[in-house]
């Protein structure tokens, strides 16, 4: 049964133009696909931002291991995105980041 590892964060349209500064979010998914498939239990991973003019720009990554255990180490590995995306720091804080766990339903 497939396992998700999600990381997603809200940032203001205002703000938007700061995560262009250093490495752009598309490289750093881009990154991600070209190391992870190496990794124990990978199946796929994906990157989404919202495209309907809020107030608020929201952005997802996902990643998709074949078991828990396979989840967990990810979620504990330096690949993860939400450690991948502190790089992002100042721009991007811990606080902002949020990551979610799920199971597929069958």
């Amino acid at each position: 049964m497939p396992y998700i590892y999600q990381v997603n964060f809200h940032f203001p349209q205002d703000r938007a133009d700061e995560l262009r500064i250093g490495t752009s979010l598309e490289r750093i998914l881009a990154y991600l696909r070209a190391l992870l498939p190496s990794e124990p239990g990978y199946v796929t991973s994906q990157g989404m931002y919202s495209v309907n003019p809020d107030e608020r720009l929201h952005i997802v990554f996902h990643t998709v291991c074949e078991s828990y255990e396979d989840l967990v180490r990810y979620g504990e590995s330096s690949l993860s995105e939400d450690k991948v995306l502190l790089e992002f720091e100042p721009h991007l804080s811990d606080e902002e980041i949020q990551v979610h766990v799920y199971s597929e339903i069958d």
